[in-house]
């Protein structure tokens, strides 16, 4: 960081100094002028006949600029600067890393369904929390979260979607935070009054949240669509 500061203080000099030399010379400060004063013209009044004069006196200052001695400085400054930072890493070697694990990794993979209706945890087989990372283009999604075993704190859902309603059932036991990133829609949250959701994203946390043995943080991003949090 310091490095940055110490470029940025360089070239501000520099450049200041720059300015200074050319608005204390007469043809480089009536060509500024004189750009600022068509750049005015042209944007106020819109003035197409300027263009000629405009694009050719720019050109006259832009020579004039990069003849400056401080401005040429400038550009030294950063070309060397930056060959002296980028040195370590362009002649570093090149270096292996080996990564051992002692088990075999595990693996899960499945499928993302766009398009219907979702009942997530409704399998009888399936008795344990597995973390939800789902993508979803239309559809409804109702997560059974009472019909599992949700051990312990850190259960993350996440939900994004673009149009359908989505209604996640809780058991008694459970704290949820619930983060809901909406377009367009109503949300029910447990016995609380019905929010409107209308672009913007609301955040709401169970009163057991923060002293519950089991507790699940749910992330919803959706465009249309209601939202329904109930126990059972």
């Amino acid at each position: 960081m310091r490095k940055l500061q110490f470029f940025l203080l360089v070239e501000a000099i520099l450049l200041s100094l720059a300015l200074v030399t050319i608005l204390s010379g007469h043809f480089s400060r009536l060509l500024l002028f004189l750009v600022l004063f068509l750049l005015f013209v042209y944007y106020y009044f819109g003035k197409q006949k300027t263009n000629v004069l405009l694009v050719g006196s720019s050109l006259l200052l832009f020579f004039a600029m990069m003849l400056n001695p401080f401005v040429i400085a400038a550009m030294l400054f950063a070309l060397v600067y930056g060959m002296i930072v980028a040195a370590p890493y362009l002649y570093k070697e090149d270096t292996t890393t080996d990564l051992v694990f002692e088990d075999t990794l595990g693996k899960k993979t499945e499928k993302n369904r766009w398009l219907g209706n979702l009942h997530h945890f409704a399998e009888q087989k399936q008795c344990r929390f597995d973390d939800i990372n789902l993508f979803r283009f239309a559809g409804q999604d109702t997560i059974h979260l009472e019909k599992i075993i949700v051990a312990q704190h850190d259960n993350v859902i996440i939900l994004r979607k673009i149009a359908g309603n989505t209604k996640i059932i809780l058991p008694v036991d459970v704290g949820v935070r619930l983060n809901v990133n909406h377009l367009y829609g109503e949300l029910t949250f447990l016995d609380q009054p019905v929010y409107d959701l209308r672009n913007e994203n609301l955040t709401l946390t169970t009163p057991d949240f923060e002293t519950a043995n089991k507790t699940v943080k749910i992330v919803l991003a959706t465009f249309v669509g209601n939202v329904e949090v109930v126990r059972r």
